[in-house]
């Protein structure tokens, strides 16, 4: 029974952070979504890049949730920091002719975007094949080759 646990725990805790990590590229979606309406709309290039993050953050939010595997965790959380970091480099530099400016939204929507990251890379990190099972099993067959040529030797 205590095995048990054991193997149904990490599952649990991953479709939680894959939950939480959705959720929170949805979040980000809409503080986008409400920026775009209340003007950057009306920024040249900027304006349709954040509609466009909106429609793919939303779409990853989806995928996270009803595609298994680690590919879809994978991007969310690349996109989580690749947005991220266009915020940051607008902020620091410019883009497109465009600086911006210090704001509770870009405050909040980047401390979603590292968390969304972080919960994401995780899961899409635990959610790989286990390299020890493969490298066991390999061993294993090292083993019994080893093994099929001393009989045969014999």
């Amino acid at each position: 029974m205590g095995m048990e646990q054991t193997t149904r725990q990490p599952g649990r805790s991953r479709l939680a952070a894959r939950l939480a990590g959705a959720i929170l590229l949805a979040v980000t979606a809409g503080i986008h979504l409400d920026l775009y309406l209340t003007g950057y709309n009306n920024i040249p290039t900027i304006g349709w890049l954040f509609l466009l993050q909106v429609i793919v953050a939303f779409a990853l939010a989806l995928a996270v949730v009803f595609l298994p595997g680690p590919l879809a965790p994978a991007a969310g959380a690349g996109f989580a920091i690749s947005t991220l970091g266009g915020y940051l480099l607008t902020l620091w530099v410019g883009l497109f002719g465009f600086h911006e400016v210090r704001s509770t939204a870009g405050t909040v929507a980047g401390v979603i975007e590292i968390a969304a990251f972080g919960l994401l890379a995780w899961v899409a990190l635990t959610s790989l094949p286990d390299a020890a099972a493969s490298v066991s099993g390999s061993v294993r067959s090292e083993e019994h080759t080893s093994e099929l040529q001393s009989h045969h030797d014999l």
